[in-house]
């Protein structure tokens, strides 16, 4: 039965020292699944696609139910951050995952990362060790890519070509940190990314136009995707 609470509220209480921005963000989640804390930011209002990426028809599958097949072989905690127009859709296509509301979208990527966290911190009575950030529209990664980075013992993203790409592994104190940011803080402002170089073309796969899309039909027909 899913539960609803004050995403924070009660996690602040347990830990005054986390003190939460996000008081009024609302949590939707099920029994623990164990496993890596993934964030599954699912949070834009698509505006330059025209509907929400999340939602994208891959071979008959929405895109975010696509990403959470992936993430269950890694034995993943996934929380999903969404935004109120697509909270119902969430909650029907991704059942095992903690399902969390940003109500403000728009102040940012940061903030979104932070209503994750909240839910983490009120499941578990302390942030995590470690913790994965997944945005929908950058699906360019496979479960391999993914395992590795992950035996990083720092915050890491994976570079392909020079460019820094997603996954974004996040850390011991950086966690804290982002999670004690202000809202609107750019998130690349937070944290000292190490590069871990990978042999991955797709790595920046990025779903952002009706163009792009193009692009993701054809990685959808990759072994890793």
């Amino acid at each position: 039965m899913w539960r609803i609470d004050d995403c924070g509220l009660h996690g602040s209480e347990r830990n005054p020292q986390y003190m939460n921005r996000n008081s009024q963000h609302r949590s939707i989640h099920r029994c623990s699944m164990g496993g890596i804390d993934v964030i599954l930011l699912a949070a834009g209002r698509s505006s330059r696609l025209g509907h929400p990426k999340a939602l994208v028809d891959v071979d008959g599958q929405p895109l975010v139910q696509r990403l959470m097949n992936r993430l269950h072989q890694l034995n993943a905690e996934v929380t999903v951050v969404t935004n109120t127009d697509l909270l119902a859709d969430i909650m029907l296509l991704c059942p095992s995952a903690h399902v969390v509301l940003n109500p403000d979208p728009e102040k940012g990527r940061t903030g979104s990362v932070q209503c994750g966290l909240v839910s983490i911190l009120e499941r578990n009575s302390r942030l995590p060790k470690k913790v994965l950030l997944v945005p929908v529209d950058r699906p360019g990664w496979s479960v391999e890519l993914v395992n590795n980075l992950l035996e990083s013992k720092t915050t890491t993203c994976p570079v392909w070509n020079d460019r820094g790409g997603h996954p974004l592994l996040v850390v011991g104190d950086d966690v804290n940190a982002v999670y004690l940011a202000e809202v609107d803080a750019p998130l690349s402002s937070l944290v000292q990314r190490k590069p871990l170089p990978v042999d991955f073309p797709w790595l920046h796969l990025n779903i952002d136009t009706e163009a792009d899309l193009v692009d993701l039909l054809t990685a959808s027909k990759e072994d890793w995707f």
